[in-house]
This record gives structure tokens, C-alpha cells and sequence, in this order.
């Protein structure tokens, strides 16, 4: 994994650093505010209860039982979409549910937004970028041999979808019989792009940009500016309550 540090509060900057690696029009990007965190889905950070069989089955049946039980009770709020192997995952996701996706973004503010939105913690924040592999529904993929990361967009559930131009990515549990390996301890994920730093060959299309914490206010302000905030990016009154509060926080009202 190629990483990079942000070196000042500029977007011009950050764009830099993006368009350094060859391929990077076809990435996505995930925004975490704490540097440190994983590349973990949800549901493996979790203790399945369930024995026998390896541990990618137990995990298999866990995902299946929280699936059922979202869909149980929660079918007098769902969206009239079609019920679907993908389509479960997502809506489940987006409400919170825990599972195997990982929540991305095509737009590189959206995801630089995420990482530093919460800009007071005293932590480095992070953009992680991927090039995945296949962009198809997990059901529609024959085989995953050779392929760690398949993207696949969701269904207009919301409109934080569209606004966050949100994608899911699936990562197949392998080994079976080993715990999850976090995708950035992966030597292989990421689709094959030019090596960015002149030594030839190629290299895989994932990176982690690090924004230290003393840059994160200024970023967060110059994306307010811009219009990338929760009042954009949540649209409706909680997305504005949340804006507001935000701003007031930094104390500009701008």
C-alpha cells in the first residue's frame, strides 16, 4: 500500500497527491477520522456465537441472522426496493446494520469531509483510496479467485446516497479458517496500475493519504466553503441542524 502524508491545508494539495498514482479517475475513497482505525467491515468486528464449520461459515450464518432480524423489524420502515443479496447488505449498511461492506465514495471531498469533520479529536485522519478490481453485485461474480475488492453502487435508498455519491465495496473472507485480514494488511488488493514513482512494473491501485491533526480545521473550513457539509451531504433538517452545530463550533458563520 503506497502512503502519503498531506503536508499542507490545501485541496490543491490533496488533489496532488491523488492524481501522483496513475489510475486514480477510477478509485474510490473512504474518509476515517482517526489514522489509526482498520479497514475492518462491521460485521468482523464482531464475535460471532456460532460453532463449527470454519471461521468464514460462522461469519456466513452470523451476517444471515442480523439480515433476517433487520428485515424483521424494521419492515414497516423499509424502501419498496427489490430483495437481493446486494441490495439486503445496503439498505442494512446504510441504516447502521452491521456487515461485510465498507461504505466508499467516488468524490475525493466527500470522503476528505468524513476524515476530518469530527477536526477536534487529537488524532491523524486518513483518505484511503482503492482501485477495485471488478465492479460488479457480489451475486453476479462467478469466482473471486484473484480478486479481493468487487464495488458495486446501491440503490438510491435515500437522498444521502446520490448526494454522497456513495458506493459499497465486498471483500471475501480468505483465508476461511483465519480471522479477516484488514484490507490495508493485504499485499495483493487493488487493481494493477503504473508504478507512480518511476522504478517500472506496476503496482496495486490502493493508497492511504494521512492528514495530521494539525491540518484538519483548515480542511474542514475550506470544504464548508465549497459546500461540502451535512447540510449538502445529509439532505433534510437533520443534515442543517448538524451544519449549523458544526459551524458553530468553529465559529464561523459563513
Amino acid at each position: 500500500m503506497i502512503q502519503e502524508t498531506l503536508q499542507k491545508a490545501s485541496l490543491a494539495d490533496l488533489f496532488g497527491l491523488i492524481e501522483k498514482l496513475p489510475g486514480a479517475q477510477g478509485h474510490l475513497f473512504r474518509g476515517q477520522r482517526d489514522a489509526a482505525w482498520r479497514l475492518i467491515p462491521t460485521l468482523y468486528r464482531l464475535t460471532p456465537n456460532i460453532q463449527g464449520g470454519s471461521i468464514a461459515e460462522g461469519f456466513d450464518l452470523f451476517e444471515a441472522n442480523l439480515i433476517h432480524r433487520f428485515f424483521q423489524e424494521g419492515l414497516p420502515y423499509l424502501p419498496l426496493i427489490s430483495r437481493s443479496y446486494s441490495n439486503d447488505r445496503a439498505l442494512a449498511q446504510h441504516f447502521g446494520a452491521p456487515t461485510r461492506l465498507l461504505d466508499w465514495s467516488e468524490d475525493p471531498l466527500v470522503a476528505t469531509f468524513f476524515a476530518v469533520e469530527q477536526w477536534e479529536t487529537k488524532t491523524d485522519a486518513a483518505v484511503f483510496m482503492i482501485l477495485p478490481e471488478a465492479r460488479f453485485r457480489p451475486e453476479d461474480i462467478k469466482s473471486f479467485n484473484g480478486i479481493q475488492s468487487a464495488a458495486f453502487r446501491p440503490p438510491a435508498i435515500d437522498r444521502r446516497i446520490p448526494a454522497q455519491r456513495s458506493m459499497f465495496t465486498f471483500h471475501p473472507h480468505d483465508p476461511k479458517d483465519q480471522p479477516f485480514v484488514p484490507l490495508e494488511q493485504r499485499p495483493n488488493i487493488g487493481g494493477d496500475v503504473g508504478n507512480p514513482y518511476g522504478k517500472g512494473g506496476n503496482i496495486r491501485g490502493f493508497a492511504k493519504i494521512v492528514i495530521p491533526q494539525s491540518l484538519k480545521q483548515q480542511l474542514f473550513l475550506r470544504l464548508s466553503r465549497i459546500g461540502i457539509d451535512r447540510r449538502n451531504l445529509f439532505p433534510g433538517l437533520d443534515g442543517v441542524g448538524a451544519d449549523t452545530t458544526a459551524r458553530a463550533r468553529t465559529g464561523h458563520w459563513m
